[in-house]
C-alpha cells in the first residue's frame, strides 16, 4: 500500500485529494467547457453503488467518466472512451466516487458540520460566478452552471463533499513523524550499488525464412489489431474572424466624436499641472521649521537628511489627482503657490506635508478638430470591444439554439472551411505533406474534446482579439485499418514475433547454463547466436528512484535479484530478449550522511501520513457499508468497450 502510494504522491495532503477526490469543479474549471453526455443505454436511471443511505447513480457515473476521459485527453489526445476502460478508468472513477460519499457519510454520522453558510461562502470564490461588479451575482452562478452542463445542485454536493474532506483527512494524517530507526535502513538501501551483466539476444537472428500463409498473418493481426490501430481523426469545419470584421461597423462619425468632446469637455479644457518635492513631518510645528530652513538657505533635500526623512519628486501632478493622494488642503496649498517656492504646510494623510513648487505646467485647450484624432481611435477601440462582445454572445446563443455553424457564418460574412480528416496532432495520414493552418494549433485540441454530434462552440485565438467557430464535420474513430492496407508492416511485426519467441527460448538456455555455473561469455559464445552481445551495467538504487529519468530495464531488474542468478527479460516491440546476471552487490551506509537521512526522514513521514489518511477512507467506506450493483457495472464496461458486438 505504502510502495503504491509513494509513487503517485507529492505533497502531504494534496496527493490524497487528487488520488481519491478529483471533483467536477476541479476538472469543469480546468476544461471550461464540461457537459453531460446523455445516459448510457438501458441502465439509464439506475444505481451502480450505494454508500450508506447516499446512492451513486448512473447518471453521475456517466457525467464523472467523462471529465475524466476529457482530463486525460489534455494530455494524450487520441485517448477514446473503450481505451480509458480497458486502462482502469471506469474503476477507479468509480471508487473515487464511492470514495467522496465514504467520507461525507461518515462526517455526517460523526457530527462533523458542512453548514449551507459555508457551502454559499465556497461557491462566492468561484472566478465566473461574479458579476461585472467583481461581486458574486446569482445570475452569473446560475449562467456557469448552465454553460458547464451541471445542476447547482451538483456544484453544492461537490463542494459539500470536498468540505468535509477537508477537516477529516488533514486530522486523520496528522500522525507522528517516522522514527530515526526507520529512516536510517531505508537511506542506506538508496545507497545500495550492484553490479551486473547484461546479454542482449535479438530477434533478428531468429527471423523466420518463409512467409507466413495467408490465415496465419490474419490471424496474428486479429490477435494484434491494438498495435496497428490509426487514432481517431476529425476533419473540423471552421470560419475565423477578428476585430477586423466589426473595424466598419464600429467607426464613428462626425456626431459621434462631437458628442464625445462635449461629454468630456473638461479632459479637453485648459489645464495645469505641477512638479513637485515634497517631505512629510509629523507635526506642524516640525514642518514650520523645516520651512524656515530653506527660507534661510538650505536646500529641502539638506533638511529632509538632518530629519532622517527623504525627499520625493513627483512630476505632473494635477489638482485632482493631489487631491485624492492627499487632501484638499494639501491640494489647494500648492496651486496656491508660485513656481520655486515652498507652499504653506498642510495636513495630509500621513502627516504635515511641505511641498516645493519645482515647475508649473500649463497646458492650453484642445479644440475639437485638435482632439479630433484621438477621440476617433478612442472610440474606435471602445466600441470595437463592445461590438465583438455583442458579437460573440450572440454567435454562442445561436450555437444554443442549434444553429449550424454555416448559417452563423453566412449571418456574419464569414467564409467556413473544411479541414481533412486530422490526428489530433494535425497529421493528414492521406497526405503526409499536408501542414495545418497555424490556428489548427488551437482549433485541434478544442475540436478533439467536442462530441461529434454536438453543437458548434465558439473558441478564442487570440484573447479578445481574434476567435473561431468550429464544427465537427466527419470523424472515424480509431480503430486498426484493412489488412490490406498494412500488410507490409503486419508482416516485418509477425517476423519479429517469431523470431522473439525463439529469442526467448535461446535466453532461456543461457539461463540455466549461468544458473549452473557457466560463465555467460562462455555460454553465450557456445550459443552462436548472431548479433548477441553482453554489456556490464551498474547501479545504485537512487538511481532508479530519480523521478523525470528513464531507467533501462534490465537495471531495474537486477534489484529485483539475488547474487549470482540469472534472469530473463523481455526488450520492448519484440526485438528479443535480455539475460541479467548480477555478479556484485555493496550494501550502502548511509550513517553521517545527514541530508540523506533527513531526506528520507521527511519522505516517510509524508508516506504514513498519506497511509493514514488512506486508512481513513478505507475505515469511513467499512463504517458506511457499501453496496456495487456488479451486474450494471459490467453491462456499463461492455457497452462503453463495444464488446457487445453493437
Amino acid at each position: 500500500m505504502i510502495s503504491s502510494i509513494r509513487s503517485l504522491i507529492n505533497s502531504k495532503f494534496g496527493a490524497i485529494f487528487a488520488l481519491l477526490f478529483i471533483g467536477l469543479i476541479a476538472i469543469a474549471f480546468a476544461l471550461g467547457d464540461v457537459s453531460g453526455s446523455g445516459n448510457f443505454g438501458g441502465l439509464s436511471g439506475g444505481n451502480v453503488a450505494s454508500v450508506g443511505n447516499k446512492n451513486i447513480t448512473l447518471s453521475e457515473l456517466n457525467d464523472s467518466l467523462e471529465r475524466e476521459l476529457r482530463a486525460e485527453r489534455q494530455n494524450n489526445p487520441t485517448l477514446d472512451m473503450s481505451q480509458f476502460v480497458d486502462g482502469g478508468g471506469l474503476d477507479s472513477t468509480l471508487e473515487q466516487l464511492i470514495n467522496r460519499y465514504a467520507i461525507t457519510v461518515f462526517g455526517e454520522k460523526h457530527g462533523v458540520a458542512v453548514s449551507k453558510r459555508l457551502v454559499d461562502s465556497e461557491i462566492r470564490k468561484i472566478p465566473r460566478a461574479m458579476g461585472l461588479d467583481g461581486k458574486f451575482s446569482a445570475d452569473a452562478f446560475r449562467a456557469f452552471a448552465q454553460q458547464i452542463g451541471v445542476s447547482e445542485k451538483a456544484i453544492r454536493d461537490d463542494l459539500t463533499q470536498n468540505l468535509f474532506a477537508q477537516q477529516i483527512l488533514p486530522a486523520a494524517a496528522s500522525g507522528p513523524t517516522a522514527p530515526d530507526g526507520m529512516a536510517l535502513p531505508y537511506a542506506s538501501l538508496m545507497l545500495e550499488q550492484r553490479t551486473g551483466q547484461i546479454a542482449s539476444i535479438p530477434a533478428t537472428a531468429f527471423l523466420p525464412t518463409r512467409a507466413p500463409s495467408e490465415s496465419v498473418l490474419a490471424k496474428f493481426y486479429s490477435e494484434n489489431a491494438a498495435k496497428f490501430i490509426i487514432p481517431e481523426k476529425r476533419a473540423v469545419s471552421y470560419a475565423i474572424f477578428g476585430r477586423d470584421i466589426i473595424a466598419q461597423r464600429a467607426k464613428p462619425n462626425d456626431a459621434d466624436i462631437a458628442a464625445y468632446y462635449k461629454a468630456n469637455a473638461a479632459q479637453f479644457a485648459a489645464s495645469q499641472t505641477r512638479n513637485i518635492s515634497q517631505v512629510i513631518v509629523p507635526t506642524e510645528a516640525a514642518a514650520k521649521s523645516v520651512v524656515a530652513q530653506v527660507a534661510a538657505g538650505k536646500s529641502l533635500s539638506a533638511v529632509a537628511n538632518g530629519l532622517g526623512l527623504s525627499v520625493t519628486t513627483t512630476a505632473n501632478v494635477s489638482k485632482e489627482s493631489l487631491t485624492s493622494s492627499s487632501t484638499p488642503a494639501v491640494a489647494n496649498s500648492v496651486f496656491a503657490a508660485a513656481q520655486g517656492s515652498v507652499a504653506k504646510p498642510a495636513r495630509g494623510k500621513l502627516g504635515w506635508a511641505v511641498i516645493r513648487v519645482d515647475a508649473i505646467n500649463n497646458v492650453a485647450a484642445k479644440s475639437l478638430t485638435a482632439a479630433r484624432a484621438d477621440i476617433e481611435k478612442e472610440l474606435l477601440k471602445t466600441r470595437s470591444e463592445e461590438m465583438l462582445t455583442e458579437m460573440t454572445a450572440e454567435i454562442e446563443d445561436a450555437f444554443a439554439d442549434g444553429a449550424t455553424i454555416s448559417d452563423v457564418a453566412k449571418q456574419n460574412g464569414l467564409t467556413v472551411n473544411t479541414s481533412p480528416k486530422l490526428l489530433a496532432t494535425g497529421q493528414d495520414i492521406s497526405n503526409p505533406s499536408y501542414k495545418p493552418i497555424p490556428e489548427m494549433a488551437a482549433i485541434l485540441p478544442a475540436a478533439f474534446q467536442m462530441e461529434t454530434s454536438g453543437e458548434a462552440q465558439l473558441i478564442e485565438l487570440v484573447p479578445g482579439e481574434k476567435f473561431a467557430m468550429i464544427a465537427i464535420a466527419d470523424f472515424e474513430e480509431a480503430a486498426p485499418p484493412p489488412l490490406n492496407d498494412v500488410r507490409s508492416i503486419v508482416q516485418q511485426q509477425w517476423a519479429l514475433s517469431e523470431g522473439a519467441k525463439a529469442a526467448r527460448s535461446a535466453a532461456d538456455a543461457l539461463r540455466k547454463a549461468v544458473d549452473a555455473g557457466q560463465p555467460l561469455q562462455t555460454a553465450l559464445a557456445a550459443a552462436g547466436i548472431k548479433g548477441a552481445q553482453i554489456e556490464r551495467l551498474s547501479g545504485t538504487r537512487a538511481d532508479i528512484s530519480r523521478e523525470g529519468q528513464p531507467v533501462p530495464p534490465p537495471l531495474s531488474m537486477m534489484f529485483a535479484m539475488k547474487k549470482g542468478t540469472a534472469k530473463i527479460l523481455a526488450a520492448s516491440g519484440d526485438r528479443g530478449w535480455y539475460l541479467v546476471h548480477l555478479t556484485d552487490v555493496i550494501k550502502g551506509d548511509a550513517r553521517g550522511n545527514v541530508p540523506m537521512l533527513i531526506a528520507r526522514k521527511q519522505e516517510l513521514t509524508g508516506i504514513l501520513q498519506q497511509e493514514y489518511a488512506a486508512q481513513m477512507i478505507v475505515s469511513a467506506a467499512k463504517d458506511a457499508g457499501v453496496e456495487k450493483n456488479e451486474g450494471g457495472i459490467e453491462e456499463l464496461r461492455t457497452r462503453l468497450t463495444s464488446r457487445d458486438g453493437n
